[in-house]
């Protein structure tokens, strides 16, 4: 296999072998099959840099339809590499290097931009945080879209695999087979920057990254009632009604206006001699009645109107009724 024509297919072929091998990646023949592959991918770039396909400045539409497809072959070079079980350090660290080429020549000659970050490896016990939410969301994203590329390249290859093929479908199945690969190359790249975090990590520093986290407190959320009548009248007494007032705070503003009595005035002073404080029900009657006496005061002083008719009904009421007249069980 001395041309790209030839060597390119068994490159594809190997792939689709290993990607749905069913066998242990441990086996020889698996390992057997990676390093073929390998030793492809060398001679496949020695190939594509004699023959100096591609320039820095060029873009996609300087490519032939059978030059497209040579875009991928870094990723595919990455992708073998990354399968190795040997040397896995330096191994790892060629086929990251090898993917972010494949991104700078997909970038370059504009036809996507692969999302390639090294991101910094999060402790075991980390909780999860909004951006691995979105890396979810993504990968979901990714796989979506590639199952739909994948879906374009089987209809496509009926008629690619024809003799007179239109160079219109060969051109679009080849940018749909680099398209495809650097989904690839998004989901596999943040796998292999992690393991290398991993390996290069000293005895030290891989105890400290499993330490467990200290644990985060929920803050305290107070629970929230309508501040008054003409809200609540507006926005309805419950749900969607808008939320202005603590429970402390209406229980002030309640004390405030002599609907509850002061927690003060209600206990009596606590012996020092205890440590649960205890009551008598008693004394919150007596002081009940002492506030309820001193609120009709106020009223009073205040010409409260309300107030004021029900105290003139009560005199009016007690000039028509005597006392005991309505008690006719006991007659004098």
């Amino acid at each position: 296999m001395n041309d790209l024509p030839t060597l390119f297919p068994s490159l594809l072929k190997i792939y689709q072998e290993v990607t749905s091998f069913s066998g242990s990646h441990s086996s020889d023949e698996f390992n057997a099959k990676i390093k073929r592959a390998c030793s492809l991918c060398e001679k496949a770039v020695d190939l594509v840099n004699s023959l100096q396909l591609f320039s820095k400045n060029e873009n996609v539409d300087d490519l032939t339809s059978t030059e497209i497809r040579y875009l991928i072959i870094p990723a595919l070079y990455g992708y073998f590499l990354s399968q190795r079980n040997d040397e896995r350090l330096q191994n790892i660290r060629t086929a990251m290097t090898l993917y972010k080429e494949f991104g700078g020549l997909c970038s370059s000659y504009g036809i996507c931009e692969p999302n390639l970050k090294d991101s910094k490896l999060a402790p075991a016990t980390a909780l999860p945080s909004n951006d691995a939410i979105l890396t979810r969301e993504a990968k979901i994203k990714r796989y979506k879209e590639r199952k739909a590329l994948e879906e374009k390249m089987g209809s496509l290859s009926s008629y690619v695999d024809q003799p007179h093929v239109d160079e219109e479908i060969l051109r679009e199945y080849h940018l749909t087979l680099v398209r495809h690969w650097a989904l690839l190359a998004e989901d596999e790249y943040p796998t292999l920057v992690q393991e290398e975090q991993i390996l290069s990590l000293s005895p030290q520093d891989l105890e400290e990254q499993t330490q467990p986290a200290a644990p985060v407190s929920k803050p305290f959320k107070p629970f929230i009632l309508t501040r008054n009548a003409v809200q609540a009248a507006v926005f309805g007494a419950g749900y969607p009604s808008l939320p202005t007032m603590t429970v402390d705070q209406f229980a002030d503003e309640q004390i405030r206006r002599g609907v509850f009595p002061a927690v003060d005035s209600v206990l009596p002073p606590l012996n020092p001699d205890e440590t649960v404080r205890r009551y008598d029900p008693s004394d919150a009657e007596r002081i009940a009645d002492e506030k309820k006496s001193a609120e009709d005061d106020t009223l009073e002083d205040t010409d409260d109107p309300q107030y004021l008719r029900r105290a003139r009904a009560m005199d009016e009421f007690k000039d028509e009724h005597r006392r005991g007249s309505g008690n006719r069980m006991n007659r004098a």
